[in-house]
């Protein structure tokens, strides 16, 4: 007889090294094992639709709208704000419109803009 005769041997699957997560507006998520004790949460996001419709309504028209009484200036992926937040620390700077003038008026973000104003 077999020395594990009359013991059940319990199925013990193997963790992946990458497990998908929630995907939210538009921002999908994944786990990664690091294999090291610890793991990393990863984030993704198609931002080309985003920079199309930016480049095609910067080239549009000035940025207000019929009654002049709005304009648009940017248009921030989601991908983006999580990167500006968890360099930040804090929702806070979401609320700082000199942050966002800061960053928006910024040559390396030049490609969320969407009418060609230097925000104040």
């Amino acid at each position: 007889m077999p020395a594990n005769a009359g013991i059940q041997q319990r199925w013990n699957p193997i963790m992946p090294d990458r497990v998908p997560l929630l995907a939210e507006h538009g921002v999908a998520h994944e786990w990664i094992d690091n294999h090291d004790g610890t793991y990393t949460v990863a984030s993704h996001q198609n931002v080309e639709p985003f920079l199309d419709r930016n480049k095609a309504l910067a080239a549009a028209n000035d940025g207000y709208n019929q009654a002049r009484d709005l304009r648009r200036l940017a248009s921030i992926p989601n991908i983006v704000l999580m990167q500006w937040l968890n360099e930040a620390g804090s929702m806070e700077i979401l609320r700082d419109p000199k942050f966002l003038a800061k960053k928006l008026n910024d040559p390396d973000y030049l490609y969320l803009r969407t009418a060609p104003y230097r925000i104040a």
